[in-house]
C-alpha cells in the first residue's frame, strides 16, 4: 500500500478494508515527521489544500503508520528549521551538506505542519540534531535495553535502513528485520534492478543494516549532497575487477623472471588503470568480500586511502585533503547516531568495531 499523500485524500481511505498485523503491546514506531510533514502540506500549484485537510491527511496517515506498523505508541521526529542538524555542515568538507537542497522551493504550511504534528503525536524537535538520528537513537536504546521488538521506524529516508532493528517499509507496510539475514544487524545488501518508463535499464543497492552503512561510504548520498568515495582507484580496480591485460601483466610479473622488458611493460599495464566512479555494480563486488563490522572498515577505510595516495582528495573549495579527514566526514555525515548529543559517535563506533 502507497502513502501518496500529496495527492490523495486519506480520510476517503477506509481502515477496514485494510489487512493490519496483530498489535504488539508496549511497540513504539518511530515515524520520519519531517518527511511526513513534506507530503502533508505539499500542494499542486492549481489545487491548495487547507490547513484542516492536511491535519485531517496526517492524522489518517498516523493511524494508518501505527497499525501497518503493529504498534501501539508512536513518536514523531521532527527537525526545525532552527536545528543545527548535528553540526554537519561543519563536518562535511568535500561537499556542501544539503547543499543540493537551497533553491528547492518548500511547501508554504511546512514549518506549520511540523510543529502541528509535534504538538499532537508525541513530538521530538530535534535542536541539536536531525531526527533521522533521533529515530535512530531512540531504536539503539530499545536494542539495548532488551527491548528490540517494541521499537520500529517508520521513514522513506534509505539513510535510516542502516540502523539495526526492526523497519516498517513506507510504501508496501511490510515490515523487515535487519537481522533476518545471518542472524546479526551488520544486515546485507542487494542489487535491484527496475526499468524506467522508456524502458531503460536502471540498477541501484538496497540493503538494511550496518552494511547500508559501508555502502553509502562508497556511494555517498545526493539527497544530501554526500560525495562518499570519489572513484576506486586503479589499483584496487586490478584486484577487484582485472581486464583481461591485467591478468595477463599479472603472470608475467610473477613468472617473468629476469626479463626487465616485459615486466617493466607489465606493470605499465598495472599502473594505467584508470580510477572508476563506483557505481552498484562495482560497489556490490566490493561489498562481497565484506562479511562484518571490523573487514568493512578496514577495507573501506582502504579504498580511502588508496584514492588519497594515488589522486588526492580536495574540499569543496578546491583544497588538498588528507585521506584521513575524509573518512572521518563522510562517516559523520552519514552515520545515523546511537547518541543525539555526540557529534562523534560514529567514531567511538569505529573504535568499538576494531
Amino acid at each position: 500500500m502507497t502513502l501518496d499523500l500529496s495527492i490523495l485524500d486519506l480520510g476517503s481511505l477506509s481502515h477496514e478494508d485494510k489487512k493490519y498485523p496483530e498489535m504488539v503491546t508496549g511497540r513504539t514506531v518511530q515515524i520520519d515527521g519531517d518527511f511526513l510533514a513534506y507530503q502533508v502540506s505539499a500542494e499542486r500549484p492549481d489545487e491548495p489544500k487547507s490547513t484542516e485537510d492536511m491535519k485531517h491527511n496526517a492524522r489518517v496517515a498516523v493511524e494508518d503508520i501505527r497499525r501497518m506498523a503493529a504498534a501501539e505508541h508512536v513518536a514523531m521526529h521532527l527537525t526545525p528549521f532552527t536545528s543545527n542538524k548535528g553540526h554537519r555542515y561543519d563536518q562535511a568538507i568535500q561537499r556542501v551538506y544539503q547543499g543540493n537542497r537551497q533553491s528547492k522551493e518548500k511547501p508554504r504550511m511546512l514549518h506549520a505542519m511540523r510543529t502541528w504534528l509535534s504538538d499532537n503525536f508525541n513530538g521530538f524537535l530535534w535542536e541539536q540534531c536531525e531526527a533521522d538520528d533521533g529515530m535512530a537513537a531512540a531504536q539503539y536504546t530499545a536494542i539495548r535495553e532488551g527491548k528490540r521488538e517494541l521499537s520500529i521506524v517508520a521513514s522513506k529516508d534509505k539513510d535510516l535502513d542502516m540502523v539495526p532493528g526492526l523497519h516498517m517499509v513506507w510504501d508496501t507496510g511490510d515490515i523487515v528485520d535487519t537481522a533476518a539475514t545471518n542472524n546479526d544487524d551488520f544486515g546485507w545488501v542487494d542489487l535491484k534492478e527496475s526499468r524506467s518508463a522508456s524502458g531503460m535499464k536502471k540498477t541501484k543497492i538496497k540493503g538494511y543494516g550496518h552494511k547500508w552503512f559501508w555502502t553509502q561510504m562508497l556511494i555517498g548520498d545526493t539527497a544530501d549532497n554526500i560525495q562518499g568515495l570519489p572513484k576506486v582507484t586503479g589499483s584496487v580496480l586490478n584486484w577487484i575487477d582485472p581486464t583481461a591485460a591485467v591478468r595477463q601483466a599479472y603472470q608475467v610479473v610473477a613468472t617473468g623472471g629476469d626479463n626487465k622488458k616485459a615486466i617493466a611493460a607489465a606493470d605499465k599495464i598495472l599502473k594505467s588503470r584508470k580510477p572508476k566512479a563506483c557505481g552498484p555494480a562495482l560497489a556490490i563486488k566490493l561489498l562481497d568480500q565484506m562479511i562484518n563490522n571490523r573487514i568493512a572498515f578496514t577495507a573501506v577505510k582502504g579504498l580511502y586511502e588508496a584514492y588519497g595516495n594515488e589522486v588526492g582528495f580536495k574540499d569543496h573549495a578546491g583544497n588538498n585533503v588528507p585521506w584521513q579527514s575524509v573518512f572521518v566526514s563522510e562517516a559523520q555525515l552519514l552515520w545515523m547516531r546511537r547518541d543525539v548529543n555526540d557529534d562523534n559517535d560514529v567514531i567511538h563506533w569505529f573504535k568499538e568495531i576494531t
